[in-house]
């Protein structure tokens, strides 16, 4: 029962979350938006010099504060927070480039597909730390099998994201 509430939460976040992003979009002029989504992710903009950093280093800084948020006693809310605001940029991004004629191509192949599973595994990430009430007090556990289940997946991934933004596009 508990897990399929959960599922039917993320699903509302990601849901409200993406359609915000579009919604933000229409609001802000073409020249401010792209400069949110370089200040963000310059990738969107163009895939022509891609390094292998500009891939790694968003994603580990979405996974790092997730991770903060999500560990911290009293702050743990906010990693659902900090996922929704990941993808509100998702979908912000998304009509930023299928309003682009020749990025269909790179939506449809890199971006969506590869944002979608890293928002997926950034929601899973946030339950990586659980409190159990034991009696009288509270005990924070942390799942370390969960934990390197998702650094092995994100890898296996980025690694993925990488091959398709090289030898696809």
């Amino acid at each position: 029962m508990f897990r399929s509430m959960l599922f039917i939460q993320y699903a509302v976040i990601l849901a409200i979350s993406f359609v915000s992003g579009v919604v933000c979009f229409q609001i802000f002029s073409l020249d401010k938006s792209m400069k949110l989504i370089e200040y963000i992710d310059p990738r969107v903009l163009d895939l022509t010099d891609v390094s292998i950093w500009n891939t790694i280093l968003p994603l580990a800084a979405w996974v790092v504060l997730v991770l903060f948020f999500a560990t911290h006693p009293f702050l743990h809310v906010l990693a659902k927070f900090i996922v929704a605001v990941k993808i509100t940029f998702f979908g912000f991004s998304s009509v930023f480039l299928l309003t682009q004629q020749e990025s269909l191509i790179t939506y449809s192949v890199w971006w969506f597909p590869f944002q979608l599973i890293y928002c997926f595994l950034l929601f899973i990430l946030c339950s990586v730390n659980t409190t159990k009430k034991i009696g009288t007090t509270r005990k924070n556990l942390f799942s370390q099998r969960l934990f390197v289940t998702i650094i092995i997946t994100l890898t296996i991934i980025c690694v993925g994201e990488i091959f398709a933004i090289s030898y696809i596009l």
